[in-house]
């Protein structure tokens, strides 16, 4: 009876401390599920779809006389339209056949470099005829603006506008002029009017007019920097870096 007692005294002993460990515990629980819940809420959107919601939006504004609608830095660098030719165009497009056909990131376009959002879509416009477009968009410090869009009927109202007789072009321009009418967002780059095609400055293989890859292309370009350009071999496109001749 004696050595009952002793062993009763002694776990009477450790309740308290058994009480206090239980408690900690809990209290460790209960905040561990509570942070859980708050690490669970809802993912950030990627800049995929929250460029995709701020392009549906900016389509939906209509035309604004507000330069701040696109990026001050696309315009300046690609003037062919200002913001508000951009913005008519875009309304003459069915609003409910667009479709995104391809969204894709880059670390630059064309000269600049930073965090852009190419979409594609294929829509049409007010009469039913489909049309191609393309919008750029340029991320800084979290704020998306539209900084290049161009469609079909863009490059066709340009090409009207500025008629150059065929006979007098030089033979790049006319290649470039077909590849770019087939891929609009190829506009981004220059022919190589001025310079001299070698080994030297040849980046990527020589390709047909139709069989071109606007990725690859585009990585290439981003590779090289301002100096990219497209020239002519015989038929066939060339991707030129004339930078690589001043590393030489």
């Amino acid at each position: 009876m004696a050595a009952w007692r002793q062993q009763s005294s002694l776990s009477a002993s450790k309740r308290p401390i058994i009480k206090t460990f239980r408690e900690v515990f809990r209290g460790l629980l209960v905040f561990s599920l509570s942070f859980a819940a708050i690490s669970c809420g809802p993912p950030e959107p990627t800049y995929e779809e929250s460029g995709a919601v701020f392009l549906r939006d900016w389509f939906q504004t209509g035309v604004v006389e507000d330069d701040s609608r696109c990026h001050g830095m696309g315009v300046l660098k690609h003037r062919e339209f200002s913001c508000v030719d951009m913005q008519n165009y875009a309304a003459r497009i069915d609003p409910s056949s667009r479709k995104i056909m391809s969204t894709q990131a880059h670390e630059c376009f064309g000269s600049v470099c930073g965090q852009f959002l190419e979409i594609e879509m294929d829509s049409a416009d007010l009469s039913g005829n489909p049309i191609r477009e393309n919008a750029v968009l340029k991320k800084d410090d979290g704020t998306i603006r539209l900084y290049w869009y161009r469609s079909d009927l863009m490059l066709a109202d340009y090409k009207a506008a500025n008629p150059d007789p065929e006979e007098e072009k030089d033979p790049i321009q006319l290649a470039y002029d077909e590849i770019t009418g087939r891929y609009p967002e190829l506009y981004q780059f220059p022919p190589c009017l001025d310079e001299r095609v070698s080994s030297s400055v040849l980046v990527g293989a020589l390709a047909e007019k139709d069989q071109l890859n606007v990725g690859a292309i585009e990585a290439l370009a981003n590779e090289c920097g301002d100096s990219f350009c497209f020239a002519l071999v015989g038929q066939k496109i060339a991707t030129l870096c004339p930078a690589l001749r001043d590393q030489n």
